[in-house]
């Protein structure tokens, strides 16, 4: 009955498209900038990201990658390289034209499914960077890197802080030398704050060249429509002030939130065999989706990823405190735990991660939940 969205990227009839955030990207990408596409978690990036990849740009070559999983500088560059060559075996001409260019045995194969690199020995930064400088082709080369923050945080955990700033300054260095980035532009995104990894690694000023690409909560008119967009069922009773109840319940308006429930609503007018949604029936659906583990323990998991040590207890205690009160947890209180972990030097980092992350925001003096399912959530387990 309902056409819901839970825990994937939306993509194709299932994207809920916001035509002004479009019209905003493709502007500043236009004006020659590299991005940051930056929001918390759940809020829909990465559906953004894909559904600008399916729409396309007349004079550009989009293509998109998620690097989550590679945690070593040369990996991730193989693999901007490998795509690049992929794309550029379809332009007779131009590969053609770089055939004296490639180093040795540096291609194994080129088949059906793509090209297969025949050496390993090879410093693929270097080789990215002189590709793109040989290559001579009409479009603008658009790269769109998701989950890039991960990738930071892999290298750094993996390989340690130095190899992490060497990272970004191999990156800033593409975004800067004009032979280079007169052909290739940048747009990055990841569920874990850049500024933040940037900060605690004293490499805040090599990520300053890149412009940040906000990705806001829904309106309660874009909610509503999506609500609408997820129900389309003709014989369905779901009265508009009915869906303002369901807004008014979750706050922050992100999908992820608004389809969790959607999803319990269906599963309750099944069971009890009815076509009309009350408020009743939404305060229901919010209780047995917070009696479901999976829609927020990942919360927490990301969190004893992210953190560890005394960082973690802060954060930790710090979510616990906020957890059991409406009204949120005051920047005094919050400066007595980060006393109490010792951490008076780092704390506004970690909070920063929070923040970041979707977890809480600042209102007036206080921090609260984002979401009051997650507060309730979190109390609770």
């Amino acid at each position: 009955m309902f056409n819901t969205i839970i825990g994937q990227s939306a993509e194709g009839v299932n994207y809920f498209p916001r035509p002004y955030l479009d019209i905003k990207f493709w502007k500043i990408v236009e004006s020659r900038s590299h991005l940051l596409v930056s929001a918390p978690r759940r809020i829909g990036k990465t559906s953004f990201l894909k559904n600008i990849v399916a729409q396309g740009r007349d004079g550009y070559i989009v293509k998109y990658h998620i690097t989550e999983s590679i945690n070593h500088s040369n990996e991730f560059f193989k693999r901007l390289y490998k795509s690049l060559l992929e794309e550029l075996t379809t332009k007779q001409n131009v590969w053609e034209s770089l055939q004296g260019t490639l180093r040795q045995n540096s291609i194994k194969r080129i088949g059906t499914t793509g090209v297969e690199l025949g050496r390993s020995d090879l410093d693929y930064f270097d080789e990215f960077k002189r590709l793109i400088d040989k290559i001579e082709i009409e479009e603008n080369l658009l790269f769109i890197i998701d989950e890039y923050s991960e990738t930071l945080e892999n290298i750094i955990k993996d390989h340690g802080e130095a190899d992490g700033r060497s990272f970004l300054q191999m990156n800033r260095e593409l975004r800067q030398e004009s032979h280079i980035n007169s052909k290739i532009q940048f747009v990055y995104s990841g569920s874990i704050g850049l500024g933040n990894i940037a900060e605690r690694i004293s490499a805040s000023k090599i990520i300053n060249d890149v412009r940040n690409f906000p990705i806001p909560q829904f309106t309660s008119s874009e909610a509503l429509e999506l609500i609408a967009m997820v129900t389309s069922d003709d014989n369905l009773l779901f009265d508009e002030s009915v869906k303002l109840h369901l807004n008014d319940k979750i706050k922050w308006l992100i999908p992820y939130y608004i389809q969790i429930v959607l999803d319990e609503i269906e599963n309750i007018l099944v069971s009890e065999a009815k076509k009309e949604v009350t408020q009743d029936t939404i305060d229901l659906a919010i209780d047995k989706a917070l009696e479901i583990r999976n829609y927020f323990e990942h919360w927490h998991t990301r969190l004893r990823g992210a953190l560890k040590g005394k960082a973690y207890t802060f954060a930790k205690s710090t979510l616990n405190a906020i957890s059991k009160t409406d009204n949120g947890l005051s920047k005094n209180h919050v400066f007595d735990l980060a006393s109490k972990d010792e951490l008076i030097e780092d704390y506004q980092i970690i909070l920063r991660t929070l923040e970041y992350d979707g977890y809480i925001h600042l209102e007036g003096d206080h921090y609260i939940f984002n979401s009051p399912l997650l507060r309730i959530w979190w109390e609770r387990n």
